[in-house]
This record gives C-alpha cells, structure tokens and sequence, in this order.
C-alpha cells in the first residue's frame, strides 16, 4: 500500500458514495487506476465494507446502563432472556463480584419503569442494582 491508497482510503472515508472519478480528481489518477486499486485493496481485505452513518428520527433516545447481580444457577437464563429485549442494545458479563452490566436504549424517559418493571426485573434470577442515564457520549 503506497501513498495513492492512503489517499484514495481518505477519501473513502470521508464519503463512502464518493464516484471513482471525483476521487480520481483528488488524488491525480485516472478513474480506472482508481477503480483497480479500490477493487484491489477491497481483494486484500484492506477495505472490509462500506458502510453508512444515519438518523431515523431527529430525536435523540434515552439510554442509560443497568449493574445487575444474577443468580449464578441463572446465568444462561438471564443472558438468553436479555438478548431477546430490543431495548437491550448491549450485554456485559464482567468479572468478580460485578454480575452482568446492560445498556438500554429507550424512545423517552417514561418508557423506562415500564421496561425495568415489565420486562427486566421478570427474568427469574435477576436482581437490578443500580441504574444511571448517559448524558453525554464523550468518545
């Protein structure tokens, strides 16, 4: 990989939707030595997919973490059993005395209790110990 990749990988980066031919303006190549070496950096696995960011929905949704102490004759259970809340956007199992740490995501704060009440706390074997809300996202 040589200079000409890093900058055509830039460019890529920036705007994935980017045409050959306006990254071959940028980088001073033509669109087919554009397009050979983005075909051969996607062949050498350099480029494993081109993706998108998006918004659904302009407002922005609660989150907030979930510390859970388990009954370890549980554990299997109660993993099984949170996968299957979409709310449930991430599952930790951590070491030690720390039991299973979740992030949920919500459409509103009032859609909360109902989701602690109504569906976590249900899982036989799951004990809630502490919850916070994210307020910001630093990285």
């Amino acid at each position: 990989m040589d200079a000409i990749d890093i900058q055509i990988l830039e460019e890529l980066k920036q705007d994935s939707r980017k045409s050959f031919n306006v990254i071959a303006g940028g980088v001073g190549k033509t669109e087919a030595t554009v397009r050979r070496r983005v075909n051969k950096l996607i062949e050498d696995n350099v480029i494993k997919k081109f993706t998108i960011d998006y918004s659904v929905n302009s407002k922005p949704r609660t989150q907030a973490t979930v510390k859970i102490e388990p009954d370890f004759k549980e554990i299997k259970n109660i993993l099984k059993d949170l996968k299957t809340i979409d709310e449930v956007t991430n599952i930790w199992r951590l070491s030690g005395n720390c039991g299973i740490f979740i992030k949920v995501e919500i459409e509103s704060i009032e859609k909360f209790n109902p989701l602690i009440e109504e569906k976590i706390s249900q899982i036989k074997g799951c004990k809630i110990i502490e919850t916070c809300f994210i307020t910001d996202i630093i990285k």
